[in-house]
């Protein structure tokens, strides 16, 4: 802030004798008769002397003895001010203001105390535009309004505020304070140095010059400098705890222990009984592992100053040490209620739930910062260790290598040295590098984590079974290494020994929630979906309340096609576990989305983001669930906040980009794709976006020149002659597709790019090339169902239906819980004549029953095969969860046709009619229909 916080509380060299003399003053004004209003008046002389303890005194006599002195109140606002208790000083300057004391006079000490109490908001609403007659007064005011702005982190509005105040007064020290730190804020560090030398050289005895110094040096990573600057701002001012303490707490950082002792003396002579000097006696214990005496200081810290978040971080770390984990828990959550991106209290509250095994609630904690801060090794390792106890082993390597990056020390170096070889291409060196970190490391199992991720990433199992084995020796009957081998086993197809793997994890951790997902789903593929459910039972007996357990229980109830109703109260269940958790509340955000419900949706996802106001995740649901309200310009209101809160992250862009398309603002869609690729050059995402932009407005060149630049920017990836291919296919240049798409295969076979140049080549008549391609791919992968769907598909296109219904057939045994295939197979069976389509049809129904699609098959085919009500009842049913399907529709009126209800099929074409393009296929069939009634 530009102007120093506290005042003297003792001054003098025998602080003794100046309390005896204190007390005394007390005994003698208790004891005199003064009036009221002489009391006011002795007040004042104390105030002009500094002597605030003193003026209190007299005060408070005086408001004892008549409670309507409005100016009596004001000085004890000023007092209460100087002394540090904020409420107390906004208390007493509103009794004020209610009395009628000049709003001018009032205004300096009433918008410094609310700048204090952190009403940022509502200083700039009263006085930011307030006037004060005196030059003095005005600039004071102004001072506030520029400290509310960097309190918003509004460096220009601060700065334009400091500056007018230099204007009204060019040697207000505060203010060109408050200018330096506006510099600072927008990273002009150079220009914040500048203000900081000159407040220092002109006014020498200004705390907060040296402290504006110090803190740039802080952030030129000058802690030397910074430290002279604190010495000197300490001796400027010797009496005030503030700046003693900021002096301790960078010794404190420095690991200075022993100087940090000695500035403590110092603060116990200046205030012995301010928090701060509490918080540095107790900080000192507790890095001496005096931890009880670490306890009890930091718990005497919050119980007298409840808002001074160092000493509730400082209890939350303690009680920690004790696993002391509820307690501490909640002086954290009050840490990261008062400051959400403060790092530390974070992580430390993180590893607390890691250490209980909540790895969902570990997640949930450390997940809105970590986009933001990207240079905090302690934090990565962390986060990896989060990701894995969650079972993201992909996600884990990315932050463990992340980690590793950072880490200082030599094993970590080795370890930063393999990743980026990795990462390069170089294989054979980077392996080399991570197994020679991995002997150094013998106590974290960092570089194991990493080797194994590698290994295990790059399709090496073996070898990744070698490196967790020295893991496994380091940390012996740790769950998390068993779940970790049962990935790996899982990964060369040894499914009993995965299942051996996991199941031991679960066995030395019974409510270990990762590895009971995993068995989850082995069992599934195995058709066992009662042992799966099991699973969680047991969990969920053991503690009804785990959060983590309901989530995973309610995604196996959706898996399993489970009623809506039953997968609604398994996550209220979670969330009345917890209703200050975020998971739960985003869980439903998805499942009312997912079943069509955006208001639902919409209010869950408002209580989200009034719980975390900053975490990139409840500002997510909020925007999608505005979208599927049809809510697009709030929307985009909302996605900008989260752009705002990951700056340096383009996914963001690309979901705001995506709301302006969907509000046919494509010009501005376009220039926030710009700016996500300004951000990451190579991103896929908005390229392919901005390929579909030119493709709308119909210039298939600008589209080609961007894919260029894709194929440029990266040559081994499929990806970009993939959009070469489609866009040439737009533009019925299919030879030229079909290269493209050639290219596409040499440089990764898959079934997307096998059917796009099957579909290439056969429109330039080079069938026999077609089918070969498609043969070989289809003998190369056996079980693979994208290409054989295509294949299908193309059949239905080409009304070969026998062939469709083999095909899709022969997908419904490689799958034959896919709801999806059975009802293509049922469709295509039905054209085709087969009496089993019926069957096909109400097993797909029986999987999806709340699908329109499905329900508009079996409609269709219960009708043909006489279930008219039955049949009829699915079909409006589907009508009425999809209404603006038009061949849903269409249907519909074909069963009312065939059944003789003429006039519903006519209501239903007349307002169909009017919707549909002119000279479309699905118009001509309308049509025709309506000519038949």
């Amino acid at each position: 802030m530009s102007k120093s916080s506290t005042t003297p509380l003792l001054r003098g060299a025998r602080p003794k004798l100046r309390l005896m003399s204190v007390l005394a003053t007390a005994l003698i004004l208790s004891a005199c008769g003064d009036s009221p209003d002489a009391m006011v008046e002795s007040a004042k002389r104390y105030l002009s002397s500094n002597d605030v303890n003193a003026a209190s005194i007299q005060l408070k006599n005086a408001l004892q003895e008549k409670s309507d002195l409005a100016e009596a109140r004001y000085l004890l606002g000023r007092v209460n001010l100087l002394q540090g208790d904020i409420p107390g000083a906004l208390k007493e300057l509103r009794r004020a203001a209610e009395l009628g004391y000049p709003a001018a006079t009032l205004a300096p000490v009433m918008a410094q105390a609310l700048v204090r109490s952190g009403e940022f908001d509502q200083v700039l609403k009263d006085y930011a535009d307030f006037k004060v007659p005196e030059v003095d007064a005005q600039v004071q005011v102004m001072g506030a309004v520029g400290d509310a702005y960097l309190g918003k982190a509004d460096p220009a509005g601060a700065a334009r505020t400091f500056e007018s105040a230099l204007t009204l007064m060019p040697e207000h020290a505060p203010s060109r304070v408050g200018l330096g730190r506006a510099k600072m804020l927008a990273g002009n560090l150079q220009g914040a140095l500048d203000e900081a030398e000159a407040v220092v050289q002109q006014s020498p005895a200004l705390g907060e010059g040296y402290m504006l110094l110090a803190d740039i040096r802080l952030a030129q990573d000058k802690p030397d400098l910074a430290r002279k600057a604190l010495e000197a701002a300490a001796t400027a001012q010797p009496s005030s705890i503030v700046y003693q303490f900021a002096l301790a707490s960078l010794l404190l950082r420095l690991n200075d222990f022993d100087a940090a002792a000695k500035q403590l003396e110092v603060m116990k002579r200046v205030a012995g009984g301010h928090p701060s000097t509490k918080y540095v006696d107790a900080y000192l214990h507790f890095r001496h592992d005096r931890i009880a005496e670490a306890r009890s200081g930091a718990l005497d810290v919050v119980k007298s100053a409840p808002d001074f978040m160092p000493g509730q971080l400082l209890a939350g770390a303690v009680l920690i040490r004790q696993n002391d984990h509820a307690l501490a828990r909640t002086h954290l959550n009050r840490v990261i209620e008062k400051v959400p991106g403060l790092v530390l209290a974070r992580r430390l509250l993180a590893a607390s739930y890691l250490s209980t095994g909540e790895a969902a609630r570990a997640l949930e904690t450390i997940t809105p910062i970590l986009a933001a801060v990207v240079h905090d090794p302690a934090l990565m390792s962390l986060a990896g260790q989060v990701y894995l106890a969650n079972g993201d082993f992909e996600k884990a390597e990315l932050i463990l290598r992340k980690s590793a990056d950072m880490a200082p020390d030599n094993a970590r170096a080795r370890t930063r040295l393999g990743v980026a070889r990795l990462a390069a291409g170089d294989t054979a060196r980077a392996f080399a590098d991570l197994e020679a970190a991995a002997g150094m490391d013998d106590t974290t199992g960092q570089a194991d984590l990493a080797l194994i991720l590698a290994y295990t990433r790059q399709g090496q199992f073996d070898k990744a079974l070698d490196a967790h084995a020295v893991l496994d020796r380091k940390l012996p009957n740790n769950p998390q290494t068993y779940n970790l081998k049962g990935g790996i086993l899982l990964g060369k197809r040894d499914i009993p020994g995965a299942r051996q793997a996991f199941e031991r994890a679960l066995a030395l951790k019974p409510d270990f929630v990762a590895a009971a997902i995993n068995l989850a789903r082995l069992d599934l593929t195995d058709k066992k979906p009662e042992l799966a459910r099991e699973r969680f039972n047991k969990i969920l007996q053991l503690d009804a309340r785990n959060v983590e357990a309901l989530l995973a229980f309610a995604e196996l109830q959706q898996t399993l096609a489970e009623p809506p109703a039953s997968v609604l109260s398994t996550l209220e269940r979670a969330q009345e576990a917890t209703p200050t958790g975020l998971l739960p509340k985003l869980a439903l955000v998805q499942f009312h989305l997912r079943n069509r419900e955006p208001a639902k949706a919409l209010n869950v996802a408002q209580q989200a983001v009034a719980l975390q106001p900053n975490d990139p995740r409840a500002v997510e649901s909020l925007a999608r669930a505005q979208q599927a309200s049809s809510a697009n310009q709030q929307a985009i209101a909302t996605l900008n906040r989260l752009v705002g809160l990951q700056p340096q992250s383009p996914q963001p862009l690309i979901l705001l980009a995506d709301a302006h398309l969907a509000a046919k603002e494509e010009s501005v869609a376009e220039q926030v794709l710009n700016r996500a690729l300004d951000l990451q050059p190579d991103l896929a995402e908005a390229h392919q976006r901005l390929i579909a932009i030119q493709l709308s407005r119909g210039d298939r060149d600008a589209a080609l020149r961007i894919i260029k630049t894709v194929q440029k920017q990266r040559p081994d990836f499929a990806q970009g002659y993939i959009l070469e291919g489609d866009v040439l296919g737009q533009a019925e240049r299919w030879a030229d597709a079909a290269g493209a798409f050639r290219k596409a295969l040499d440089l990764g076979k898959t079934a997307e790019v096998v059917s796009k140049l099957h579909a290439s080549l056969v429109r330039i008549d080079r069938g026999a090339e077609a089918e070969r391609v498609m043969n070989d791919w289809l003998k190369a992968e056996p079980k693979d169902l994208v290409a054989r769907g295509y294949m299908a598909e193309r059949a239905l296109a080409d009304k070969r239906y026998p062939d469709a219904a083999r095909l899709f057939k022969l997908m419904h045994e490689l799958a034959p819980d896919n709801a999806l295939v059975l009802n293509n197979l049922a469709w295509s069976a039905a054209q085709a004549k087969d009496p089993k389509a019926l069957e096909y049809a109400e097993r797909a129904l029986a999987l999806a029953p709340d699908n329109p699609v499905v329900l508009d098959t079996a409609g269709v085919i219960q009708v043909d095969q006489g279930q008219a009500a039955k049949g009829l009842a699915n079909l409006e049913r589907a009508v009425s969860m999809s209404p603006d399907l038009v061949p849903l529709q269409l249907n519909l009126a074909k069963a009312y046709i065939k059944l003789d209800r003429k006039s519903d099929a006519r209501k239903i074409l007349d307002v169909l009619m009017p919707k549909l393009k002119a000279d479309t296929p699905v118009h001509a069939e309308a049509a025709q229909l309506l000519n038949t009634l």
